[in-house]
């Protein structure tokens, strides 16, 4: 498997976004998730696909408190390692 960069993993999220009809045109860091029309049921599958494509543990719940798509992506690189 590929090393992890932050690069691939947001790339992954993107097109998962995309699959979601989010329109990932609007994504930046201050985005927020809301506005997007990413909920807790993206958030949970978003957390699946991640799991499955690269064995990252992100439980949802990882992302409380998390408003923008910036802070969900602190999140997923946090528990990635690549913080």
């Amino acid at each position: 498997m590929a090393e992890l960069t932050r690069e691939l993993i947001e790339g992954r999220i993107q097109r998962a976004l995309a699959a979601f009809d989010v329109d990932t045109s609007k994504l930046a860091p201050e985005a927020n998730l809301e506005e997007l029309d990413i909920d807790s049921l993206d958030i949970v599958e978003l957390s699946q696909i991640l799991h499955d494509d690269y064995g990252l543990d992100i439980k949802p719940q990882d992302f409380q408190g998390a408003t923008t798509y910036g802070d969900a992506l602190d999140v997923v690189f946090r528990r990635a390692g690549l913080a």
